[in-house]
């Protein structure tokens, strides 16, 4: 199976979500700033690279988990890849999208926007990092249903 974490600009949200997916983080303690900072894409993802998905690494499943930025065209982006998957006939049940900008905050917002969006790196990074972690216990409840609903398939 694969695992997509998608969010706006694939550089928090979906890296943080992967990283859990993939026990880069652990589930039962929020991890500090290094540790967030040093993730593989955090923060990092340039906006011509939105639209396409990366490769985060496997589960203990052997699943393929990914991350991805839609920009601001999330539906047109979703139904592309959809599609696409139509198209070559790749079962859409081996294939779980999850959008993480349902645990997001309103600092991981405004931090977001001056990192990626105005280019304020630092200020931008360590507000979405706090951001994070005062969300991190969402993101793992999240992860852990997804890995449930996978299970299950």
């Amino acid at each position: 199976m694969v695992i997509i974490y998608y969010c706006f600009g694939g550089a928090h949200s979906s890296v943080l979500a992967a990283a859990i997916h993939t026990h880069m983080l652990s589930t039962d303690r929020i991890p500090k700033k290094d540790e967030i900072i040093n993730l593989p894409h955090y923060d990092k993802t340039p906006s011509q690279m939105i639209g396409i998905p990366f490769c985060f690494g496997k589960d203990e499943f052997g699943n393929r988990v990914y991350i991805l930025g839609t920009g601001k065209a999330k539906k047109i982006v979703i139904n592309a890849l959809k599609s696409f998957m139509e198209i070559e006939e790749i079962n859409q049940d081996e294939v779980y999208l999850e959008n993480t900008l349902k645990n997001v905050n309103l600092l991981v917002r405004i931090g977001g926007f001056l990192s990626r969006g105005l280019g304020l790196i630092f200020p931008g990074r360590i507000l979405t990092v706090y951001g994070l972690q005062r969300a991190y216990p969402k993101f793992v409840q999240m992860v852990k249903r997804v890995k449930e609903e996978i299970a299950v398939a």
